[in-house]
């Protein structure tokens, strides 16, 4: 009976499954869906036969609903590279369904044991075509289904443990227990006409409880504390300028640079006028170098005489003497502006700071819009500050969204992490989407390392995340709004006893865990003869 009805609604349960995964994530953000999204397409995977003839077809539609409906806001920079961003991302659950199909054994009746088999090994799969996606040309790690648990403060201290592949594996497992118990329930239901509960079912709840209990135990290790390092005042400058094309003349252009330097400049005494041990501006919302446009230059060094204090703020960097090289840098200016700390930023934006092939296909860059690339520094930095005596990681733009990256920059050994970044190109309901899934993966960096993070965007959101991944503090202007304003941010950041986390010891442990039990399915699959196959 349920094998013809799964048939008969094969597309609606794809369709439900896609739809739970977008309500998964922000600006939605409902972490339960996270915990049944699954569900639906599990359900068609093991009880119709037509999806389980065609499951790379069905599993693709699924990604097409989940990715253009997480994605959809990238039309607000690039209407092209969205559409072939969501066709090349959508091949991912659609792999995870065949590999699902062919690689893991279907028995109607099945042993305790080998369910919670079938729930592991999907797991594993799903886990290791999230960390290929997170590295394969460049990498796209946003919205792998760990991320779905940011909201909730329990279960995303699992990222201490195993970063987000491990609360993926962890929800793939449980999403296929559900699926498998309910189906026992409502089979017990229909041959014997009483509901009894099912090993699936209690295996899910069992596991659910094992991550609350990890999460609960993680969340209390500051309970109690003092501080141990002195706190650090902050005036973060959000000055919301508009990152736009710009195709008028060139007069006009540099009319349009100008307002923005002096929109700044004026926040920026408003901001000093606080005194803050640190003034931050975001990434380079002016399309200028620091040392090379003359006025930015005076305008930093006034700041730099007037303040007194730390400055740092992001701008570009021509290196003309090395071929002519374009960086994307943060700089820490010493009291007075006497001395200055540089970091390049490491980890580049596809079709935002440099073109795939560009140099070899001219026409590309016409048609895309993208003119010289970027070079990616060396390596991270931690920049040092005499008063209070504290260090810190610069992060810009999406770097608090890469495991690697904040890994790299966190193993220097800082007291906490400094993201300067600009979501400009995102404005209205795109910028709803796109800058609240920016935020919903950097609260992961904190976890995964036990730092703080304090955040300064050019249009939002600028706000401070403490070592349990909790937004503390946050901009907001007089409405109310956070996104699409202007303002100062100002606030304190505490720092409490840093301990360090399994995630920090072992890394991505869990994935190498599915890597292997994957390629065990497949040798298994292929070692089958075709009889049996």
């Amino acid at each position: 009976m349920f094998d013809r009805w799964f048939d008969a609604t094969r597309w609606s349960w794809c369709a439900l499954s896609g739809l739970l995964l977008i309500a998964s994530f922000a600006p939605f953000s409902s972490p339960t869906c996270g915990w049944i999204a699954l569900v639906p397409v599990w359900w068609v995977l093991t009880r119709s036969e037509r999806v389980r003839q065609r499951p790379f077809r069905h599993g693709y539609f699924i990604g097409l609903i989940f990715f253009g409906g997480v994605f959809w806001w990238i039309c607000n920079v690039t209407t092209i590279g969205m559409v072939f961003l969501v066709l090349y991302l959508a091949l991912f659950p659609a792999v995870w369904c065949f590999l699902v199909v062919r690689f893991i054994p279907r028995q109607v009746e099945s042993t305790h044991l080998g369910i919670l088999f079938r729930a592991l090994a999907a797991a594993a799969l799903w886990v290791t075509l999230e960390w290929w996606r997170s590295w394969y040309l460049t990498g796209f790690n946003w919205n792998e289904l760990g991320i779905s648990q940011a909201p909730s403060i329990i279960f995303r201290q699992l990222a201490a443990y195993g970063g987000i592949h491990l609360i993926s594996f962890i929800l793939v497992t449980v999403n296929i227990l559900w699926a498998e118990g309910l189906l026992t329930m409502a089979q017990t239901l229909r041959e014997r006409k009483v509901v009894r509960a099912s090993f699936p079912f209690a295996a899910a709840l069992f596991i659910i409880a094992f991550a609350f209990a990890l999460g609960w135990h993680h969340l209390q290790r500051h309970r109690g504390g003092e501080p141990t390092r002195p706190s650090l005042t902050f005036a973060c400058v959000q000055p919301n300028i508009p990152q736009i094309v710009f195709t008028g003349s060139d007069k006009d252009f540099w009319q349009m640079e100008d307002d923005a330097l002096d929109k700044t400049e004026k926040l920026t005494l408003q901001a000093i006028a606080t005194k803050p041990d640190l003034l931050v501006w975001p990434e380079a919302m002016i399309d200028e170098g620091v040392f090379q446009d003359r006025q930015l230059n005076e305008a930093v060094h006034g700041i730099c005489e007037t303040f007194g204090g730390y400055f740092l703020l992001g701008s570009q960097d021509f290196d003309i003497g090395a071929g002519r090289k374009l960086y994307n840098c943060a700089y820490l200016f010493t009291p007075r502006g006497e001395q200055y700390q540089e970091y390049r930023k490491t980890h580049l934006v596809v079709l935002g700071e440099f073109l795939p092939l560009g140099n070899q296909f001219p026409w590309l860059r016409r048609v895309i819009g993208i003119g010289m690339d970027f070079t990616p520094g060396p390596r991270p930095e931690r920049f040092v500050m005499q008063k209070p005596p504290l260090t810190f990681a610069p992060l810009i733009c999406f770097e608090d969204t890469l495991p690697d990256v904040t890994d790299r920059a966190a193993r220097l050994g800082p007291d906490f992490f400094v993201t300067i970044t600009n979501d400009g190109w995102y404005q209205g309901w795109c910028a709803r989407w796109g800058i609240r899934q920016h935020l919903s993966h950097a609260v992961f960096r904190c976890i995964e390392h036990d730092h703080p993070m304090l955040r300064c965007a050019n249009t939002g959101i600028s706000c401070v995340i403490d070592q349990d991944g909790a937004v503390t503090n946050r901009f907001r202007d007089a409405s109310g709004a956070e996104t699409d304003v202007g303002g100062i941010f100002t606030g304190t950041l505490e720092f409490y006893p840093h301990h360090s986390t399994l995630y920090e010891a072992w890394g991505d442990w869990i994935v190498l865990i599915s890597c292997l039990l994957t390629v065990m399915l497949g040798i298994r699959f292929f070692c089958q003869s075709p009889r049996n196959k």
